[in-house]
Order: structure tokens, then sequence, then C-alpha cells
């Protein structure tokens, strides 16, 4: 089937006669976004869940607790076991029922489909849409499928709002191929049903025996072609993505739109995008999954140890049975609930995000959004930020800001705040009354060109919009001076025209073809009619222009764009030429063959524009002005001051992108920039690199200017490693000239050379490929649409926010995680030393050193719960003094939470205060060996309490706010569920059949809790045990203080003055 979705179709009517046919059958626009059916639901979750290694390893248990030889009831390992296998099954029930509510409703929308039996049109569930048919759109309905249009009201094209896709806001306008301009159609104002004239025209183009030739789909947005013929013709016409609206996205501002439907259900747009990107794991869950298999490994080996040593005591002893005992014994080192409460914490923290009134726009109103909470950690963790700069660092607000022709360069066509004349916009308007004919004819040319060359749209009220503000800037830099583009229209022939208010009057430009841009040509063109001539129209990047023209850009070009540059400004480069009639018509004959292949469309019609576009006169340049995001000056400094290296990628010229670089504060006047750019050959890179190197090793600031031709040859010329180490050696880097591959391949190959953590922010689709490669992804919501927020990890508003996400969630998240993981395993492996001391004292019969149900809750009901709370609202400082003292993410970059050392140093403690729970007790009760003996359950159930307590005033020392309510209150009621537990053991009917052991005369609950000596150990022991601790803690927090705990010293001291 996936065959029949992935070959090319066509239509044929009278009909339909579609092909394949398989595309036909059954509901092909039945979307279904479920990953269970009800038979298939409790299956495949538990398959997802078996993925994971743990919950094999908690199988394996739940099997061999099972067998006669078992120390334990099979019911306190099997119940719990399935409990948190039921919840998640059970949470990807509910996941999966809304996901079906959603789709239930998605596929019950209606649409008007012309029924052929009927000759009408008719109103059907979208699930009933099919390749093929023919529908009807009115205004304001989305579309059920991808369609192709046909006519719309007016003749004159559709609006489409495809912010449901692409998250751009500005209307796009959509119109017929045109083969189908002779269906003019009246204006007939909005309508509630389909108009008559609808109806006709599948009649129309039925007995025209319409035939339609589609390619295979494709997830691009951009990649939609078709090759059309009428009346069995020879002559096809094609069909671009701009005869094409999408599934989801929504018809506005005209009455109605007839369409075919091209494309159905999973072989639309929105689904094809709709899959989800490969999961991330971050750093702290792969430390994770080592201490577990380092722990496992080390219980395999205590195992083995136990089962020799018993089979050496007794040698009738079966030595696998005697293994699997002690496995049974000693399993929740490991617990079952370690990565429920792993997940859940994050949970916890990822909400944190979302409700942070800090990272809230003013303008929008919109707050941070975490997307993926499994990342939080990494936040506190990050060596390298990877910025885009356009919209990202800049507003995206675009302002035509300078121009130069002709060898003058015109002044700024930006009003002064502080008022008086606009010298650039004078001295243009100057130039168009000038009676030098030559002079006028060139600057009159120039702003031609910038009013035709180009997609934008323009309102009743000439409120202009386009995919990119940097057209609208230039629209709108030609109205300023008087050449405006005032209206989009279709002409008497069915072609687009787009008409010119100036100077001269109104003038009419016939639109014949778009050349259109993208990230790899750099540069759109217009052909384009105008009294009888044909003329190309382009603009692009100078650095792809220059070749194009007939004489490459001089030195006073150059100077120009530099200057340019120097202030920051984005530019561009102007040309035309005027094409000979012949020319044209064999370019044309070779474009719509291009236009209507299927194989090798998006290549050949590529190699087929760039043969257009040569031999181009240079009309001018133009500069454009980009306006730095509020505060993104002071973040970058705080960034740098935390010590996160920051590197800049854009598209732009070097120049500009220094200059910008100055500007937000990357790089400051007493740093020394090395330059490794303008490389042509390896010898040009070894050379370039050995000098950055010996400036950066001159003990100064520095920062590095790499470009994207020099890059590229630096990966083929297997360099990465040279590049990487100039990167450790700098704290801030601009990389110029980079298409969206190339941002990606930096970012992979440092995270390749090295173990440091990588962020990526950016607002485009062009930044969704280094997004995508970073260890975590931050999406700015732009004016770019929203695939980089789609595929980001965390969206914020401004590149400002990235401070407090940082600096405040991610550096205490990384703190918390590490704590909970540290304290989590400690204490479990504190418990299990009781098991291992106890093997020795009773000659390694198997036997359980604790009641088994009390050990069973040990995690469940006693210390896992108030862990999470805990460390979830331990807070360190206020974020207004995190925002302030950078100097503390430092933590994080050293990793001063979670190193080898730390983790030992728990498991060292977890020795020594498992060993002194149970040592001292059974010291008291004199080391008693019979397992039937009051004593030996007065002494375990001791040591049990002794361990809670220590335990949880372990996890009161090392939280930070010891005497809050969130700290104390969890903790507290712990306690008190402990000793509820407890006494219902050893007091009532249920407990007593469950631990019998604690019901003895008197209960050893209320023994232990009634004699001196008890209590007295319970008291002293947990001193005991946590002195070490109280005296590390002072040492590192008082004596020795990391900059955190100094800057937490100073904020006490500073409040206590003021409340002095």
């Amino acid at each position: 089937m996936r065959q029949v979705h992935d070959a090319q179709r066509s239509f044929k009517y009278p009909g339909p006669d579609v092909e394949p046919a398989l595309l036909t059958q059954g509901e092909p626009n039945l979307v279904s976004t479920t990953r269970f059916t009800a038979l298939t639901w409790l299956p495949k979750s538990l398959w997802y869940q078996f993925q994971r290694a743990a919950n094999l390893y908690f199988l394996f248990i739940a099997v061999i607790v099972c067998l006669p030889f078992s120390p334990k009831r099979w019911q306190s390992k099997v119940f719990p076991y399935i409990a948190v296998l039921a919840w998640t099954s059970l949470k990807d029930l509910y996941e999966d029922s809304r996901r079906r509510a959603d789709d239930r409703r998605e596929n019950a929308r209606q649409c008007w489909r012309y029924d052929f039996e009927a000759n009408r049109f008719e109103r059907i569930a979208w699930r009933h849409v099919k390749p093929g048919d023919f529908v009807c759109t009115l205004c304001d309905e989305p579309f059920p499928a991808d369609l192709l249009l046909l006519c719309a009201e007016g003749g004159q094209g559709a609006f489409i709002s495809t912010v449901n896709l692409d998250g751009e806001t500005n209307l796009k306008l959509r119109t017929a191929p045109k083969t189908f301009s002779s269906f003019r159609s009246l204006s007939t104002g909005r309508c509630e049903v389909p108009p008559p004239e609808c109806a006709e025209a599948v009649a129309e183009l039925c007995r025209r025996q319409l035939e339609l030739r589609l390619a295979v789909p494709s997830a691009d947005l951009s990649d939609m072609h078709a090759s059309i013929t009428l009346d069995g013709g020879s002559a096809a016409c094609a069909a671009s993505c701009d005869n094409f609206a999408p599934r989801g996205c929504v018809l506005r501002n005209t009455p109605w739109m007839l369409s075919l439907v091209a494309y159905a259900g999973r072989d639309t747009k929105a689904c094809l995008n709709s899959a989800q990107a490969k999961g991330k794991v971050s750093l702290m869950q792969r430390a994770l999954n080592q201490c577990v298999y380092g722990l496992l490994t080390a219980l395999f080996l205590a195992c083995c140890y136990m089962a020799t040593a018993a089979k050496v005591v007794d040698p009738g002893t079966d030595w696998l049975v005697r293994f699997l005992t002690y496995t049974i014994t000693v399993y929740h080192v490991v617990p079952i609930s370690l990565y429920v409460s792993f997940e859940l914490l994050k949970l916890v923290l990822g909400r944190f995000i979302d409700m942070d009134a800090q990272m809230v726009d003013p303008i929008s109103g919109q707050g941070a959004t975490t997307r993926t909470a499994d990342l939080v950690e990494e936040m506190g963790q990050i060596d390298f930020v990877f910025s885009d700069k356009t919209g990202t660092l800049t507003a995206n607000e675009m302002r035509f800001a300078r121009c130069a022709l002709g060898r003058q360069s015109f002044g700024s066509f930006i009003q002064d705040p502080a008022g008086g004349p606009v010298p650039g916009l004078l001295a243009a308007k100057e130039a168009l009354k000038s009676d030098a004919s030559e002079r006028r004819e060139e600057v009159l040319w120039f702003f031609t060109c910038l009013a035709v060359c180009h997609t934008v749209q323009v309102s009743e009220d000439m409120q202009f919009s386009g995919p990119s503000p940097d057209e609208v800037a230039l629209v709108e830099g030609a109205r300023s001076v008087g050449v405006t583009f005032s209206k989009r229209r279709t002409g008497a022939d069915g072609q687009e025209e787009i008409v010119l208010s100036g100077p001269d009057g109104d003038r009419v430009f016939v639109l014949r073809h778009v050349i259109e841009f993208n990230a790899e040509r750099k540069r759109m063109s217009v052909l384009c009619e105008h009294n009888g001539a044909v003329y190309c129209l382009t603009k692009g990047a100078d650095s792809i222009m220059s070749p194009l023209l007939t004489t490459p850009l001089g030195a006073w070009e150059e100077d120009q764009l530099r200057s340019f540059s120097q202030l920051g400004l984005r530019t561009l480069v102007v040309a035309s030429k005027k094409v000979a009639p012949a020319d044209f018509a064999r370019w044309e004959a070779a474009w719509s063959e291009a236009q209507n292949s299927m194989q090798n469309h998006k290549e050949r019609v590529a190699q087929v524009g760039a043969d257009m576009e040569k031999e181009l006169q240079l009309a001018g340049l133009t500069a454009v002005e980009d306006r730095l995001q509020d505060g993104v000056p002071e973040a970058i400094a705080t960034l740098k001051a935390a010590g996160i290296r920051l590197w800049v990628l854009t598209g732009d010229k070097t120049e500009t992108a220094v200059d910008i670089a100055y500007s937000c504060n990357l790089f400051s006047k007493d740093m020394d920039l090395a330059f490794v750019c303008n490389c042509r050959t390896g010898e040009d890179i070894q050379m370039k690199l050995q000098e950055a190197k010996q400036v950066m090793e001159n003990g100064k600031p520095s920062g590095l200017v790499l470009d994207g031709q020099t890059l590229k040859l630096i990966f083929q010329q297997g360099l990465a490693v040279e590049l990487y180490e100039l990167a450790m050696l700098s704290r801030c880097c601009v990389c110029s000239r980079l298409s969206p591959a190339q941002k990606r391949q930096i970012v992979e190959e440092v995270r390749k050379n090295s173990g440091a953590i990588t962020l990526a922010i950016g607002d485009g689709a062009n930044d969704v490929p280094m997004i995508s490669g970073a260890h975590l992804g931050i999406g700015i919501r732009g004016k770019e649409g929203s695939q980089a927020v789609q595929a980001s990890d965390i969206a914020i508003s401004q590149f400002r926010f990235l401070v407090p996400l940082l600096l405040c969630h991610g550096r205490r998240a990384y703190r918390r995680i590490a704590s909970f993981l540290c304290y989590y395993l400690y204490k479990n492996a504190a418990l299990a030393w009781g098991d291992l001391i106890w093997a020795h004292q009773n000659g390694f019969s198997g036997e359980v050193a604790y009641p088994e149900w009390l050990s069973t809750s040990f995690n469940a009901l006693f210390t896992s719960w108030p862990v999470i709370i805990v460390l979830a609202f331990d807070q360190d400082v206020d974020d207004a003094v995190a925002n302030t003292s950078p100097g503390i993410y430092l933590e994080g970059l050293q990793r001063q939470w979670f190193n080898a050392f730390i983790f030992s140093s728990w498991m060292v403690a977890a020795w020594f205060h498992g060993c002194l729970a149970w040592l001292l007790p059974s010291a008291a009760f004199g080391f008693p060996t019979d397992y039937e003996s009051p004593d030996f359950w007065r002494a375990s159930t001791t040591s049990f309490t002794l361990v809670i307590f220590i335990v949880t005033l372990k996890l009161v020392l090392h939280s930070l706010q010891r005497c809050s309510a969130a700290t104390l209150g969890p903790l507290a009621l712990s306690l008190a569920v402990y000793l509820l537990v407890l006494f219902l053991l050893g007091y009532t009917s249920i407990g007593s059949r469950m631990q019998p052991n604690l019901a003895g005369d008197p209960p050893v609950p209320g023994w232990i809790f009634s004699n001196m000596e008890p209590l007295l150990m319970m008291v002293l022991g947990t001193l005991c045990a946590l002195l070490p601790d109280w005296a590390a803690l002072l040492w590192v927090r008082r004596l020795r203080p990391s900059p955190l705990f100094q800057v937490r010293s100073a904020s006490k001291s500073k409040d206590k003055e003021m409340l002095t």
C-alpha cells in the first residue's frame, strides 16, 4: 500500500478515472493519529514499555518471586509492578482517546463535493472525500484536502490563510493555472451554498476531457507541481505551489473557490509534516541509565558472592536457587518507581517554565511553552549557544534604509527620531523630478524593479503583506519615493498584472513568470512584459549576483556594500535585462517543459531558471535595516558572563554579521578578532587556521569570524577537529553566508568532537535543521512562521527570555534533577546494606532482613513522593538574583552537582548509613539469628525505622530551604504515613495476616516506641549517621562556598540589612 502512495497519480475526466485506482478505495481522506485500537492497545502499550531495559528487569523479578523458593510473597512485588504497567498503559490509553476524539472531529467536518450522478454539489464529511473529487469551498471554510485551484469568484484568484500549516499570519494569493483562464466567473458576493457557476464549470471540464498528472507526495511545503491538459491536447500547462491550497488552510476574503482534490489523507502536506521528530535523550537520562547499569552489575556480583558463600557454608545448597533468592531480596536497589518519579519531577519543572511571568511577551501575552519536559535539566548545562540572527537577535522589522545606483549613494531613508529632513528620500525624489532624462530614467527604473520584483500582496487600504519582511520593506521603499505598487489584477487574457502608480502615471506590468527565491539560489526573478517588451528583473545576495552581471561588481559597488554592512544593514543587488522575443520564446518552452516534468522537477526548474538569470545589467544596491530586539545586548553579555560560548550563524554578509555582533555585545572593542574567511584552497585554510590559533592563544579576549565557503572547505578537507579546537579557545564566533544545512553541520561537529551540550535558537524554517541537530532546540515565535517552534523543545517569544530560561529554570532544574538521582539511588542502596549484612549473620540462608511489607512500601509510600515535592520547590536564590548573578551558572558547566565523585560520595554515605542502621540495633539485641524470635523482629523494625529517619533527615540537610513548609511539610507527612502503616501492620487483623512477625505480644511497633533503648538508638543512630554529612555540608557551603552559596549568603545579608 505504501508503494501506491509513493507513486505518481493521474486523473482523467469524465469519470473520474484515477490511477492508481487504489487511491480511491475505502476512505482515503480519513485521518488517524492514534497509536492503538481497542484490540492492540494493551499489547502495543506493553510492547513499548518493555523497550526500556529496566522494565525487563522488573519483569524478571516479578516472575522469579512467584517461584516456591522466593523469600518474599509474590503479591508484594507483582502487584506494584502491575500497578506501574497499568498506570502507564492507562496513561497511553487516555492520551490516545484524546487523539481519537480530535480525529473524530476532524473527519466529521463538512465540505461541498460535486456528485456526478446528481449533477450538483452535496454536503459530505471530510472522511468521504477522495482524490479526483471536485470541491467547492466557501469563504472562511477550511480545505478538506490538498486542492488544485480551478477558479474563484471574480477570476482574481483566492486568498488563503496558512497559519495552521506554517504559522505565517499574512494571507497568500492562490491562482488557477493559466489553462483555466477561460473559466471566468461573475462577482456573486458571499454565498451560503455553491453558486450554479461551479457545477457548470465542472461539467465543462469533463466535456473538455481534463487530464491531470501529479507528482509523488512530498512533505516540502513548496514542492507541489502538476501537468494539466484539456481537449486531449499535447501541450501541457504546469501547475506549481501557487496553484494549490493545502489541507487545513482557510479561504479568506474570497466568497467561493472551485478546486479539485489532488492529495487526500496521509498524502497531504499537513499529514506528511505531522510526523514526530526523533526523540532526544538528556545527558542526565544517560547518566541515570549508566548508574542503574552499574548498580545492577554490583547487585549481580553481590548475589553471586552470597550464593557462592551459601554453597561453601552448606554444600547441599542449590547455587542458582540461592542466587535468585538474593536477587529478590535486594532487587529494590533499583526500584520500580525510579523512572516514574524521574518523569514526574521533570513534568513539574516543565510546568514551572510555562507559568513563569517573567517570560511572558508584553505584546502578544504569550509565555514560554515547554514542548519537551524531558530536557529541562539540559538548560542548566549549556556549553554552546548557536543563534540565528534575523528574527532571533533582530526584530525582523525591516525598514528600507539606503540605496546606491549609478555611482551615487543616497543618504538614509529613515527618519531621525529627533526630526528633520530625510536625506536619502529627498535625494531620490529630487532625482525623479530632474530634467536630466538619463539620470531620471535610471532612478525610476531602479525603484520600478523594487515595486515589481516581489510576491507581496496589497490590500484595498494599501497595506502590504508578504512572505518575507525584506520584500515588504523594499516595496515600501519604492512607495516612499512615489513609485507605488497599487494592485494585482487579472488581465483580459487571463495573465496576472501588476499596476504601478507614480511620476509617469499608472503603468501596467504583465507578470509572465516568477523564478522563486530559496535558500540555495539566494535570489528571485520576475519575468514581466511592459509596452510590448519582456524584462527579467532579479534581486539577490551580492555574492550570488556578481557572477550573473555582464560586468561583475566593481570596487565602488563593493565599497558601498561594505559600508552598508558595517552599519548592520542587510544588502541586496538589483539587476535586470531586456529579453529578446525569440530568446524568451525558447526559454519559455524550456520552462514549461521543466515545470511539467515529474522526474527531477526541482533540479530541472532550477537549471532553466538559472539559464535566464545571466548577462544582467546592474540596476542598483539596496540596504534594509533590521533593528535588534529589546534586551539582546544585555542578554548576550549575561550569557557570556555565565561562561556560555555563543555562535551567531547567519546567511548575511560577513561585514553585516560582524557589525551586528558588535552592536549586540557579542564582540567588544577590546577583542582581537581572528578572520578565517575567503579561503579558496586547502593551503589558505591551514594558514588562516594557524593564524587564528595564534590570535586566540595570546591571552587577550578574542572572537572568531568564519564564512560559509571556508566552512565548506574545512569539512571537505577533514579539518573539523582543528575548527573545534578554535571553538574551544574562543568565547564567541560569527559565521556568515551559511546555508541551513551548514548550520546543522556546525552544531553536529561540535557535538561529535566534545561532550559539550549545545543549544540552538532560531525563528524561521531555515533554522529547523540547526534546532533539530542540537541537544536542546529553542524556537522563537517570530514573523517567519511557526516551523521553528514546531521543531523546538521549548518555545519563547524573545531572545532575552533565554536568560531566565537558563539562569533560573535551567540551572535549578539541573541541580534538582542531579540531587534527585543521587538521593533516590542512595536511599535504596542504604536499605539494601541491611540485607547484605544479615546474610552474613545468618549463614547466607536467603531470609530477608526487614519486614516485607515495610520494605515494599519504602518507595511508594514513605520516600518517593516527598523527594519530588521537596526538590521541586527547593529554591536557592530569587529570580532577580539569579538573572543578575551569571557566575552561579558555572556549577552546571562544571557538572558540580552530578559527577563520578559526587555519586560515589552518595554511595559511600549509603554504605555508612545502611551499615550503621542495621548494626546498631542488632548489636543492642545481641545479634539475634533466630528468624522467629521477637528480638530479631524488634531489631529489624528498629533498624528499618532508623533508615527512614536517616534518609528523611538527610534530605532536609541537603535541601536549601530547610525550614520552609515545602520541605518540612511533606517529610513530616511521610513520617506520619510510615508510623500509621507500621501500627496498622502491628495492631490490625489485616496487618497481622500481611505481616504476622510484627503482631506479637506485645506487638513490635508498640514495644519499640515504648522502650527507651530502641528510642535512644533511633535518636543517637540518626545523629551519628548524619554528623559527617553536616560537617561536609558546613565545609562546602560555609567554609569553601561555591559561587551559588556566596550569592545566597550575600542575598541573605542584604535582606537582613533591609529588615533592620
